[in-house]
């Protein structure tokens, strides 16, 4: 009996064990921050989040809280300049880089420099080792300075956990927005720096891994964006890059922290410069809300800006070895004003497409062949793809939307504009803009009455001239369209769509809307769309995209109201007396 009893008393104790540690788990396995609890903050005035999940994973105490700016002004109390704190908190390191001077393709200079770099990470002493040691790093180095100001009877921050680690702020997330780097920011950078330095020097923002020497390298005209190597959210698909992605994983060298590094030790050294020197100038940021700011500009605030120049052609010759199409003239120098980055088209590296992408596609391209990199209809990085998104802009869209974007068959670009790009000329040559001039009144009215469908309402009076004379302005205020709108028939194609103009009997007289939609139900082709219905699609579409404030969708915009409506039967053709 005695045992039985034991044995029920071990028993009991088991599954309490396993309560608790069922209880335990749930508790640090559940999700860190539940989206009904999480509160954004974006406008944070120089706080910053201390967690490190990825380093710790779940967290047993909520996240810190940490006042960086408040931490600033103590240390400034203490006779520091503001360029001095930093290295209060974070260590330097020295970096060493090979300068590479190239002069038509030959080494004209190749030294070793070292410079002082700060690492904008905490804490200051480097831990190597497991996740105690990191915690132990952090509690030795903040919770010991708190503790030396008490000791000089200074005011000093908390040394408790719960001061640091407050329940309140467990679900607070810090969002600064995002610095746009612009090629206005690039411009000032390298203006001021050819006025410090009597000279312009990239190699102190833009350097590569070399994976041969092992050291980072600066060669002339061969800069390119920190993204590439640094911005690790994207997964990289060249053996090159993904090689030195990997070690800038490997190393935690993500974009946020690289950009810290390297801009806040160029302000600061400036800023001690003008501190030393006593000049007039005005001092670079330090603190965080004075380069991320929220404020972007546009693509037009951007055209007068001069681009990043590295001896690139202002226009290139497209021209594939072994290739069945003739070459394409491309104008490089117009094209880098359409945008507000040089990675919306070089998304990879900033090479030419060809060197990744080949005739019948590579490892080094994603297998994505050199036809795709520039013909994909819907991609972000192709010209085909980028002329289809300037197409659904709403200057276009109002005939774009109602001509196919691809060849639903082939799933690219409708053969009918291949020879538009593939001239074979070495010359971007723009056509002359487009005029109405030559237009015969009496064959392209001003005005057409639309009365075909009169019966509820007056004939609608349709005001063509105008509508082609302003199409034409359109297409010739854009570059784009007017390269492809290189004849006036063109234009046509938007509302009288299937047609051939070489076709017509008669020079600009293309078949009329009833010609091919029937005015009734055609029991032949019981799909296609009464004439009714493509009047309103096609002229409320336009409108609609074209994002017009007039006419609306009410009916009397176009036509009136006849004064007597017509009876049902009128209406439907029946005839009196024989109804049943």
């Amino acid at each position: 009996m005695e045992r039985k009893t034991l044995i029920l008393i071990l028993l009991g104790i088991l599954c309490y064990l396993f309560l608790i540690v069922y209880g335990i788990k749930q508790v640090y396995t559940a999700p860190a921050i539940p989206p009904s609890k999480e509160i954004v903050i974006t406008k944070p005035e120089d706080k910053v989040t201390i967690a490190h999940t990825e380093i710790f994973g779940t967290l047993e105490r909520p996240q810190v809280i940490f006042d960086h700016k408040k931490h600033v002004e103590a240390i400034k109390k203490e006779g520091k300049k503001e360029w001095e704190t930093c290295k209060v908190c974070h260590r330097e390191k020295k970096e060493k880089l090979i300068r590479i001077k190239k002069e038509n393709d030959i080494i004209k200079e190749k030294k070793e420099e070292k410079r002082d770099v700060l690492i904008f990470v905490f804490p200051k002493k480097e831990v190597k080792g497991d996740k105690k040691l990191i915690e132990k790093a952090y509690h030795d180095e903040c919770i010991g300075c708190h503790k030396e100001k008490l000791k000089e009877k200074k005011k000093a921050g908390p040394i408790t956990c719960g001061e640091c680690h407050v329940k309140e702020k467990e679900f607070v997330k810090i969002k600064y927005p995002v610095v746009e780097f612009d090629f206005k920011r690039h411009y000032d950078h390298e203006e001021k720096l050819k006025k410090r330095t009597g000279k312009k020097d990239c190699s102190l923002c833009h350097h590569v891994y070399d994976l041969k020497e092992k050291k980072l390298v600066y060669q002339n005209e061969t800069e390119e964006s920190c993204y590439y190597c640094h911005d690790l959210s994207k997964k990289k698909r060249g053996p090159e890059l993904s090689q030195i992605v990997k070690l800038t994983i490997e190393k935690r060298l993500s974009y946020q922290k690289t950009a810290h590094e390297r801009c806040l030790s160029c302000h600061i050294k400036i800023n001690r410069e003008i501190e030393i020197s006593k000049r007039k100038e005005k001092a670079p940021p330090l603190e965080c809300g004075k380069c991320h700011t929220g404020k972007y500009r546009s693509i037009k605030d951007l055209e007068k800006v001069p681009r990043p120049d590295r001896k690139q052609k202002e226009t290139i010759f497209i021209d594939i070895k072994n290739a069945k199409m003739k070459g394409v003239a491309f104008s490089h120098k117009n094209h880098e004003y359409y945008h507000k980055t040089c990675r919306e088209c070089h998304h990879e590296r900033l090479r030419a497409c060809k060197e990744c992408h080949k005739l019948k596609g590579s490892a080094e391209g994603g297998w994505v062949n050199i036809v795709d990199a520039y013909h994909a209809s819907f991609s972000n990085h192709s010209c085909a793809g980028c002329h289809n998104k300037k197409k659904l802009e709403k200057n276009c869209a109002g005939c774009h939307k109602f001509i196919p974007l691809i060849d639903v068959k082939a799933k690219e670009p409708r053969k009918e504009v291949c020879d538009r790009c593939h001239t074979g000329k070495k010359e971007v040559i723009l056509p002359k803009p487009l005029t109405t001039a030559n237009l015969d009144p009496e064959v392209v009215k001003k005005e057409i009455k639309i009365k075909v469908l009169e019966k509820e309402f007056e004939p609608a009076d349709f005001p063509h001239r105008k509508i082609i004379d302003k199409l034409v302005k359109i297409s010739n205020d854009s570059k784009l369209a007017r390269y492809f709108h290189n004849d006036l028939r063109i234009l046509c194609e938007g509302c009288h769509h299937q047609r051939k103009s070489s076709a017509e009997v008669k020079k600009d007289t293309p078949p009329s809307c009833q010609n091919c939609h029937p005015k009734y139900f055609n029991p032949v082709n019981p799909n296609k769309m009464k004439l009714q219905g493509a009047y309103h699609v096609q002229c409320i579409g336009c409108h609609d995209y074209m994002k017009l404030e007039k006419p609306t969708h009410r009916c009397t915009d176009c036509h009136k109201e006849k004064k007597k409506r017509p009876i049902p039967t009128d209406i439907l053709g029946i005839k009196k007396g024989k109804q049943e």
